[in-house]
């Protein structure tokens, strides 16, 4: 998807989410909190490789993935694969705060990074950030 068509989801208020997260709990908040927010879950996987091949498949808007996912692709792994082969924007979840996963992670330094618990207030943050940096 090119930016500036991006950039015309981003005024709707309206994006195609791509959930890449193994706890169900954190799922059902982030569906409901998503779709509060004006948008759309097109698909919830629990592994690496399923969020490459849906990502693949549907080219959402914006990615979450959860750094540790099932399978043998961490979600490190997957987001940088996603990130290379179709460039869409990521937004890692985690229970652990964003320095100390740059130096163990070899996380990007511009990566956004959302801790749980997850409030709307802080989803709502880290997507407008995503997306502020491609501007």
């Amino acid at each position: 998807m090119l930016y500036d068509e991006l950039h015309q989801y981003r005024k709707s208020g309206f994006m195609n989410i791509l959930i890449a997260e193994a706890e169900s709990s954190t799922v059902s908040d982030l569906k409901t909190t998503l779709e509060k927010l004006g948008h759309k879950v097109v698909a919830v996987v629990s592994s690496g490789e399923e969020g490459v091949k849906k990502a693949e498949d549907l080219n959402p808007d914006l990615i979450l993935i959860n750094i540790k996912l099932k399978g043998k692709m961490s979600g490190v792994e997957s987001a940088k694969e996603i990130k290379s082969r179709y460039n869409i924007p990521v937004i890692f979840l985690t229970v652990f705060i964003k320095n100390c996963l740059i130096k163990s992670l070899q996380l990007p330094e511009d990566a956004v990074v959302l801790s749980k618990p997850i409030s709307p207030e802080k989803l709502e943050y880290c997507i407008s950030r995503v997306f502020s940096d491609k501007e």
